[in-house]
């Protein structure tokens, strides 16, 4: 049984994150996107406004930082696993059973691993508890596959995509109610054994009157005839079990015949054959179950995470995969933004066909970080398979998403700001190839005007150059002008639009870079006020 919900062919594994994911998370403010996709709430009552009572789930916060941050790099994995997330907003129900089944048998895994290190191997009446044990953990697991059968078939009916119902399909076809009963059988016939059940056992003499081949023959409750372990278990299992036991015990003919001799030695060696029969069944249903638990951790974040930011009024779309040198979409707004103030934030709209460099300047407050930064979210977002708050998006894929962002200990330091800077770019550039996005913001802003200019310009022309997609926010006029002035065929520059009066409408236009900025506003403003406001 694999499980496939976050891949069409494979299970979740050893797929590579974005190099630089520290420094993502801290840049486009992630971490509080990890932690509400965590939070688990009820919806409230309609029309009544009440307090929601939030409860996190550390894992899921893990896991859908795990796969945010591990990018798709095909627009058929991007589809499949767009289509699992879909499955899982529209039947919230369907995947939390999952999860809960999943996490609780985790646990059960966790707990019988940790308990059968600490009591270790014994013999005699030791041994027999031991067995006793395996046998409560093999019914506890064939529970949850109960369970998960149960959330498969009750759900079957309402799924709205073909991916889900195929892998549900999947399930049902392998846990088929034949092999559900005849397991079932083999394990209730084992537990009967170690109750008041008749086992009945057959060996050979060997030299000395030793036994040799020992063969179970049958399990049965008392008073009932020929219905025991091999002749009720539909002879598939019985027969693959009849001949472990021959192998096992004449693997033991030489060092424990004097064990053998006692009645409830023979016990306790029939029991360990018939639990060593179900080892590989118990360590492929353990590897199921942790799938489940990883995968199905995500989808639930991914679920809570957009019915969480609906309620503030964002509008969710699932984005296109189009050609890297292309990008465009409608109505993007800032999600961590959203999740922090509960309110939707200004959408913006962005056109930049066969643009691969995009540079936006204007007055300080304006937006523009917040717009640097919602295009860093919605491309993450995209590249594991989630929908994008906006009305639409399209965008390439990338192996690797860097940002370089002048943050609030850069501006405080009081010596080295742009040797730390320009310690973050080499890294970068170090590890930058041709399908990488760069994400800059206010970058070599702790310098002069003119040396972080011409910085700024070398590292953008060799970039351009090498057709890596640049997005950048500066401060830099100097730059940006010289910049504009060449008009190259694949940028795009961009302006935080400020009215004649002064209001910033926090909304990015296409416009040539101008000498705007919050600090001329400041002083205009105080110079013009009159005298009673400016005392």
């Amino acid at each position: 049984m694999k499980v496939t919900l976050l891949y069409k062919d494979r299970e979740w594994g050893t797929e590579k994150s974005y190099f630089d994911k520290e420094e993502i998370c801290k840049d486009l403010n992630l971490n509080i996107i990890f932690k509400t996709a965590g939070s688990f709430s009820d919806e409230p009552e309609e029309g009544k406004a009440v307090k929601i009572a939030m409860e996190r789930d550390n894992h899921v916060v893990e896991m859908t930082k795990r796969v945010m941050l591990t990018p798709l790099l095909t627009q058929e994995e991007v589809y499949y696993r767009q289509q699992m997330v879909k499955e899982a907003v529209e039947n919230y129900g369907w995947i939390k059973e999952l999860y809960q089944a999943a996490k609780e048998a985790g646990e059960e895994v966790a707990r019988f691993t940790a308990e059968k290190k600490k009591r270790g191997y014994g013999s005699g009446t030791d041994q027999g508890r031991q067995h006793i044990a395996n046998i409560s953990y093999l019914e506890r697991i064939v529970y949850y596959l109960d369970r998960v059968e149960a959330a498969m078939r009750n759900w079957k009916e309402s799924f709205v995509t073909e991916e889900a119902a195929a892998f549900a399909g999947n399930f049902l076809s392998e846990y088929h109610p034949e092999y559900k009963e005849c397991l079932k059988k083999v394990v209730k016939d084992i537990r009967t054994s170690t109750v008041d059940g008749i086992m009945e056992v057959a060996a050979a003499l060997g030299p000395g009157l030793s036994m040799t081949a020992l063969v179970l023959c049958d399990i049965r409750e008392p008073e009932v005839i020929k219905t025991g372990f091999l002749r009720s278990a539909a002879g598939k299992i019985g027969g693959f079990c009849r001949s472990l036991f021959e192998k096992d015990t004449k693997s033991i003919d030489g060092e424990n015949q004097n064990l053998l001799q006692d009645i409830g030695e023979i016990k306790n060696v029939t029991l360990g054959a018939m639990m060593h029969f179900f080892e590989p069944f118990l360590e492929e249903k353990e590897i199921f179950f942790r799938q489940m638990y990883l995968q199905t951790a995500f989808l639930m974040g991914a679920a809570n995470l957009y019915y969480r930011v609906h309620r503030v009024g964002v509008d969710f779309c699932f984005p296109k995969v189009v050609e890297q040198k292309d990008m465009s979409f409608e109505g993007l707004v800032e999600m961590s933004l959203a999740l922090y103030n509960l309110r939707c934030p200004v959408a913006n709209t962005l056109f930049a066909k066969d643009k691969h460099l995009v540079v936006v300047t204007g007055a300080n407050q304006g937006g523009k970080s917040t717009y640097l930064r919602s295009i860093g979210i919605a491309q993450v977002m995209m590249q594991c398979g989630m929908y994008v708050p906006a009305k639409s998006f399209e965008s390439g894929l990338y192996r690797n998403v860097f940002t370089h962002f002048t943050r609030r200990e850069d501006s405080a330091m009081n010596s080295g700001r742009l040797d730390e800077e320009l310690g973050r770019m080499e890294r970068i550039i170090d590890n930058l190839t041709k399908d990488s996005v760069l994400l800059l913001n206010e970058s070599f802003a702790t310098t002069t005007e003119k040396e972080g200019s011409l910085i700024a310009e070398d590292i953008t022309k060799a970039l351009y150059e090498c057709g890596v997609r640049v997005m950048m926010v500066t401060h830099l006029m100097a730059f940006a002008k010289s910049c504009y002035e060449k008009r190259p065929e694949h940028a795009l520059f961009l302006s935080a639009e400020r009215q004649d009066d002064g209001v910033r409408t926090f909304r990015m236009i296409e416009q040539e870079p101008e000498l705007t900025s919050y600090g001329l506003d400041l002083y205009e403003a105080l110079i013009n006020a009159p005298a009673a406001e400016s005392e």
